[in-house]
């Protein structure tokens, strides 16, 4: 038999990545291909390793941040993070594409968070 604890905790998720602090709210990640990876870098020596799924982070209420490498696999490529609601994945509320550089990856999924919050 097993034993369910019904009371809901509160607590602000906080996840470091790229070495800073990212609060998550009572969202959690999903999938990480991303973090292992060292964004400073070439896009050359990282190129198999930018893949359209590269971090996905999942919101209580069922809301995505997404990031991922478009095209995928490819020098030319940029990363790109969105904040979808509802899983209508065609209109964003959130979309961005940040520099290849950690504090800029970072400023933007901050800002996709903000964006469901």
């Amino acid at each position: 038999m097993k034993h369910h604890n019904n009371t809901k905790e509160e607590s602000i998720i906080e996840t470091t990545l790229f070495g800073e602090a990212l609060e998550l709210g009572d969202a959690r990640i999903t999938y990480d291909s991303l973090s292992p990876l060292d964004l400073r870098l070439g896009v050359d020596v990282l190129a198999d390793d930018l893949g359209e799924d590269l971090l996905q982070i999942s919101c209580a209420n069922g809301d995505i941040v997404d990031v991922g490498w478009y095209p995928a696999w490819n020098a030319q490529g940029r990363l790109r993070v969105v904040a979808v609601r509802g899983q209508d994945w065609e209109a964003p509320v959130f979309s961005a594409r940040p520099e290849k550089d950690p504090q800029a990856l970072l400023q933007a999924l901050r800002a996709a968070l903000a964006s469901l919050g």
